[in-house]
């Protein structure tokens, strides 16, 4: 016979003691760093492919820990009946996911930018190829530039 497993009733999750609440944020945070770590350290080493494999969990982790946040913007009582000390622990975990995604955004605009750039590089190369020939011989080899759409509309007879 199969067990279920039962999982806790969405009102049972909605509060929780605020010690608890905000260990959880820092939790979230720390776990989603070291994501984001992990990711950093994959594009540092050109390994871009293998980001995709941790999308998933990053994606839970960050529904989570957003959830966290928008209760903590909601009612911020919670954030100032904690203790000092579980106060810093969030701040610093928070601090420290910053960052991480601060590098961690250099690193997929760069390597989109890259990307961007090989397609139209590509794409540029190809329509090239796809130029007609100019020149007088019948199999000259030079290629004319293609002509952009605006000068083709500007030399159509008919327009």
């Amino acid at each position: 016979m199969r067990q279920q497993q039962t999982t806790p009733h969405p009102a049972s999750q909605r509060w929780q003691p605020p010690v608890t609440f905000l260990q959880d944020m820092a939790s979230l945070a720390t776990a989603l760093d070291n994501i984001i770590t992990r990711e950093n350290a994959l594009a540092r080493e050109n390994r871009l492919s293998e980001i995709g494999a941790m999308q998933g969990e990053k994606t839970q982790l960050a529904v989570d820990y957003d959830r966290h946040v928008r209760a903590l913007k909601a009612d911020p009582s919670r954030l100032h009946a904690a203790p000092d000390d579980i106060r810093a622990g969030l701040r610093t975990a928070i601090g420290s996911l910053e960052s991480k995604l601060a590098e961690n955004v250099r690193f997929l605009s760069a390597a989109k930018s890259i990307s961007e750039g090989i397609v139209a590089t590509a794409a540029r190369a190809a329509s090239e190829a796809h130029a007609p020939t100019i020149g007088y011989q019948p199999h000259s080899t030079a290629k004319s530039r293609p002509v952009a759409a605006a000068a083709t509309i500007a030399l159509d007879k008919r327009v």
